[in-house]
């Protein structure tokens, strides 16, 4: 076997054995329900977290939030107004349009009276592994050690062995699904 050949091989053995389960790589989207309702049944929240991470998802080809954004940032000001929250980290990148989904979403919490000083933006992330990774350095940056993720449902197992993987272990996360987060979202003060 080739120098390149091993090296290749040590690489793919490398990564298969870091991805936290292949079914993030080869299946990252497939639904486990049962998995899902054994994270939310296990949550028990922290009385404060340093910030909130909202992961991204694409917004409407005119560049208004989506129905996902506005259910993500519905949940995050929420817990911002309750004082849950401290910060607001804002997650996502140009990945499925031109906009930049962290943009999108900080100018909507922005909008919802969230002090601009109190929304930061990581505006690069193309995927969940991104999302993750490139948010722990603006945290780890601005020492917020304590972290709300927020997503759907569906999306919080997977972002949560992705953080695991990154680091982010449940001593210093919780995970809130803004699907179940109800009413559902309005531009009202709620």
């Amino acid at each position: 076997m080739s120098r390149a050949a091993r090296r290749a091989l040590v690489v793919a053995i490398a990564f298969a054995a870091g991805c936290t389960g292949l079914r993030d790589v080869f299946t990252p989207y497939a639904k486990h329900p049962e998995e899902v309702e054994s994270l939310l049944a296990e949550e028990a929240p922290l009385p404060h977290y340093d910030a909130a991470l909202i992961l991204g998802c694409p917004a409407l080809p005119d560049g208004s939030p989506s129905p996902c954004e506005r259910c993500r940032v519905k949940s995050a000001v929420r817990q911002y107004r309750r004082g849950v929250v401290g910060k607001l980290v804002f997650s996502g990148g140009a990945a499925h349009s031109s906009d930049v989904e962290a943009d999108v979403m900080g100018a909507l919490a922005e909008h919802r009276g969230v002090p601009a000083a109190d929304v930061l933006r990581e505006p690069r992330a193309l995927t969940t592994w991104q999302n993750v990774r490139f948010s722990l350095a603006i945290l780890r940056a601005h020492a917020l050690d304590t972290v709300l993720v927020i997503s759907t449902a569906d999306h919080l197992p997977r972002a949560r062995r992705i953080a695991r993987f990154f680091g982010l272990d449940d001593a210093h996360a919780r995970y809130f699904a803004c699907d179940r987060d109800l009413p559902h979202d309005s531009d009202a003060a709620n």
